[in-house]
């Protein structure tokens, strides 16, 4: 079975990076995102994440930010069941990454962490 990728974040940002992923691997099925609104608790934030992993034997969870809502309901989450791995910093290499490969959650949060990190350049200005 794939493991399922949940993107957790402030606002529009996890729906904006779903978005730009599946422009460039094509749609993935395998893909939850759950977004932060600005009047929303944290109880309900955290019931709507458990909502969207039902009982999947394992997943992904890639947040925002370290110490945010999205991340932190995501890590009571984990602390009730097994199979939950939360790597914070999404960003689209990172998604990328992870859906381009198979592998168990230890694996993938492995790959997303190391891809994450890499993707995070200071460009040179092109010169003709």
């Amino acid at each position: 079975m794939t493991t399922p990728v949940l993107l957790a974040g402030h606002g529009a940002l996890p729906s904006g990076v779903a978005d730009a992923a599946q422009l460039v691997v094509g749609p993935q099925t395998r893909l939850l995102v759950c977004e932060l609104g600005p009047a929303e608790s944290p109880d309900s934030y955290g019931e709507r994440l458990a909502d969207l992993l039902g009982d999947a034997a394992e997943v992904l969870v890639l947040a925002d930010l370290p110490g945010g809502t999205p991340a932190n309901a995501a890590k009571l989450l984990a602390a009730r069941r097994g199979g939950v791995r939360i790597v914070t910093g999404l960003n689209l290499p990172m998604l990328l990454e992870v859906l381009v490969r198979d592998g168990g959650v230890d694996e993938l949060a492995a790959f997303a962490q190391t891809a994450g990190r890499g993707g995070v350049l200071t460009e040179p200005v092109l010169t003709r």
